[in-house]
């Protein structure tokens, strides 16, 4: 059985970071659909289907249909959908504690994790060009976006499944790369890297 989630930017019409994912999910109105850590993300979550059976193609058609739907609705809120790991326009403003989502246990969450880490969150990355910022909340962590696949199998099989998913780890990077930008700064060709290291 595979299931997907896919996290996915919502932008205004001149490709800003819209914070209204809770004005979108509104509009949507699909289950399937849930808010994120940021203002400016929506996520998506497919239900499990057998592989084998054409699972692939039911996955595509799945996803198609609610993903047109759900960018006509989310549009009318001045809202749209964007599958990119980092999205390129975002700026500082868009990662201050002001950005988190509604939902109380995203703050909780970074109150717990600031409180853990007795400090700010310091955030380096040099690559063509250089980062150096810090943070006061998680937030920096909802520009890393993603597509993930739930994979559920047996416990025997668990280990071949593993050892599967650490082999075409590499190339899964090197084939999805696509955010070269943080706060309008060149860094890696896959950013999300770092940047999830040291957000959180």
């Amino acid at each position: 059985m595979t299931g997907l989630e896919v996290e996915l930017n919502l932008v205004d019409d001149q490709d800003d970071p819209a914070l209204k994912n809770a004005e979108a999910l509104k509009a949507i109105a699909d289950p399937d659909f849930q808010t994120e850590l940021g203002q400016f993300n929506i996520e998506i979550n497919v239900p499990p289907v057998h592989l084998p059976d054409d699972g692939l193609t039911r996955i595509e058609e799945h996803l198609r249909g609610d993903l047109n739907d759900a960018e006509a609705k989310s549009s009318q809120v001045g809202a749209h959908l964007v599958m990119i790991g980092i999205l390129p326009t975002l700026a500082e403003e868009h990662l201050a504690r002001s950005a988190i989502s509604a939902n109380p246990r995203y703050s909780l969450l970074s109150d717990q994790i600031l409180d853990a880490r007795g400090e700010d969150i310091a955030i380096r990355i040099a690559g063509a060009e250089s980062l150096d910022t810090t943070a006061d909340s998680i937030v920096p962590e909802a520009a890393c976006t993603s597509t993930q696949f739930h994979v559920q199998t047996s416990p025997d099989q668990f280990a071949a499944y593993w050892n599967a998913s650490q082999a075409i780890a590499a190339v899964q990077v090197a084939v999805g790369a696509n955010s070269p930008y943080l706060l309008g700064k060149e860094l890696w060709r896959e950013t999300r890297i770092p940047l999830f290291e040291q957000a959180t």
